[in-house]
């Protein structure tokens, strides 16, 4: 009915519970003493654990996690409404409330007279900032500012170089810490589901234990044979099945989403039983837009057979291939087909839940 995996070289072990209903896994990454992460798969869509599926699967989580899981759960709460009859307690990682008086604010509010520092203790570089939405606060009475670029229900809060998208701004470093916690939480607030920090910014956001997101490239892709198939009329349905898993939506607006990346001619998406690629050519750049396997074909080699379709699909066509994965385990298996890591930052997942097993 189930079974464990686990990769060499990598932390993570993954648990597999599959029963009639359908099949849930989870991919645990010990993260600190006590505390690990879960990252979820699970099938069909709306899927609901029978009674010893959720038994076996509290069990297994038991035995690896700690004191605390960190996992985001689905729309409908797949996870928690199996774990909590078993004794499980859950509340949210991090807390949708303000404690400080804050108010929205922009770096125009920013006083002129006021002697500010940004998070390295320099005076903070306001140019090419208009864009930025920001959080006005104060943190023991002293004033603080958060400010973040708003990408849909991402919160970027990046500070470095380049790619500058968001600023800690207060009157000492020792303030970073506090201010940073007050901005993740007003985030939380505001039903954002990501804040985005640069790594320069993670020493402030350590206690919610951020999710390492890494940036991977591969210079000259070439051709492999697979077996795997673009979406036609034969697969179609398959297609939104596996969509409607991986985006947790339902059937119509996988269907939507699908026909909308099919209409667009930089995208390819392409299908086989148990998983689907999608890939993006921007002129002579490719990304591997998302891939997924369904988890009761995980192990199967399902993956390593998508990614070949995928740098086959690019071949010829991409000088270079990016992705973006959080996956541990999925990181390995890039690596494999030469992926290496480019540019790494750090997330909290602000709809994240904490999961406590019964006492032992």
């Amino acid at each position: 009915m189930s079974a464990d995996g686990e990769l060499q070289g990598c932390r993570s072990r993954v648990v597999l519970v599959k029963g009639p209903e359908g099949a849930l896994s989870v991919e645990l990454v010990p993260l600190r003493e006590g505390v690990s992460r879960g990252f979820r798969n699970h099938s069909p869509r709306g899927l609901k654990l029978s009674p010893a599926s959720a038994r076996e699967l509290s069990a297994k989580l038991s035995e690896g996690c700690g004191d605390r899981l960190l996992i985001a759960d689905t729309k409908k709460r797949i996870i928690a409404r199996a774990l909590e009859p078993e004794g499980w307690r859950v509340s949210r990682a991090v807390e949708a409330r303000i404690d400080n008086k804050c108010s929205m604010c922009t770096t125009y509010d920013i006083p002129v007279d006021c002697e500010l520092v940004d998070d390295h203790g320099a005076k903070p570089d306001l140019d090419g900032t208009s864009d930025m939405v920001g959080v006005s606060m104060e943190i023991g009475g002293r004033p603080a500012y958060g400010f973040y670029t708003d990408d849909g229900d991402t919160a970027r809060i990046v500070s470095e170089g380049p790619r500058r998208q968001g600023m800690l701004i207060a009157e000492s470093v020792d303030d970073m810490e506090a201010a940073a916690d007050c901005l993740v939480r007003f985030l939380a607030t505001a039903k954002k589901k990501w804040a985005v920090f640069s790594l320069d910014l993670g020493r402030f956001v350590r206690r919610y234990d951020p999710i390492v997101m890494w940036r991977m490239a591969l210079e000259g892709p070439r051709g492999f044979d697979h077996s795997v198939k673009p979406v036609s009329k034969a697969n179609r349905k398959d297609a939104v099945r596996l969509f409607s898993e991986y985006y947790d939506e339902g059937g119509f607006q996988a269907s939507m989403r699908l026909r909308e990346m099919l209409s667009n001619k930089t995208y390819s998406v392409f299908v086989t039983d148990g998983g689907f690629v999608a890939t993006k050519l921007d002129g002579e750049t490719g990304l591997v837009y998302d891939i997924y396997v369904t988890p009761a074909r995980q192990g199967e080699g399902v993956g390593g057979e998508l990614m070949r379709c995928a740098l086959s699909n690019l071949a010829g066509r991409a000088g270079v291939v990016y992705l973006h994965t959080s996956y541990p385990r999925a990181k390995a298996l890039y690596e494999k087909f030469g992926f290496r890591t480019t540019y790494s930052q750090l997330a909290v997942r602000l709809d994240e839940m904490s999961f406590a097993p019964p006492p032992r």
